[in-house]
């Protein structure tokens, strides 16, 4: 006839497992929270990692041309100015014997843009991204602007024949 093995629980082993079971569940709210915190930092990420301004450097061929950016930026190319990324801009680049030239500067979506979608689609908040656009922090410019003046006619010389 099989014999019953009969395991007695003391209850020090029923307290350390009750012990056991409160720290887990610490240790999974506070990893909760701890996902949650790092979702919310992805939120709005684009204006807190990179600002709503950035530096553009702009070069003009030939060199020391005027750049007049936005009717009120002024430097002399290659220079480097530091731009609102709340909207695009444009550089108008002036130099004796040339025509002037005319760029808009345009931004584009950043790659920061990835954590706003990720951190609110995962905490379905689109507060985020419309702060990144109204700040500026959803775009980026090119880091270098090249803007080339061509020879105007009035400066040519003369062919001799």
């Amino acid at each position: 006839m099989p014999t019953a093995i009969h395991h007695q629980t003391s209850l020090d082993d029923l307290v350390h497992t009750s012990e056991q079971e409160v720290l887990m569940k610490q240790a999974q709210r506070w990893l909760g929270a701890a996902v949650i915190g790092c979702l919310l930092g992805l939120t709005g990420c684009g204006t807190w990692m990179h600002s709503d301004k950035q530096s553009v450097t702009i070069f003009t061929n030939p060199p020391e041309a005027a750049v007049v950016i936005d009717d009120y930026l002024h430097l002399t190319a290659p220079g480097t100015v530091t731009l609102s990324r709340k909207g695009d801009h444009l550089a108008q680049a002036n130099k004796n014997g040339y025509e002037p030239a005319s760029l808009k500067i345009d931004r584009t979506w950043s790659w920061w843009v990835l954590g706003d979608i990720f951190g609110c689609f995962i905490i379905f908040s689109p507060i985020c991204i419309m702060n990144d656009i109204e700040q500026g922090g959803y775009y980026t410019f090119d880091d270098k602007v090249y803007v080339t003046l061509n020879r105007s006619s009035a400066s040519s010389p003369a062919l001799s024949k």
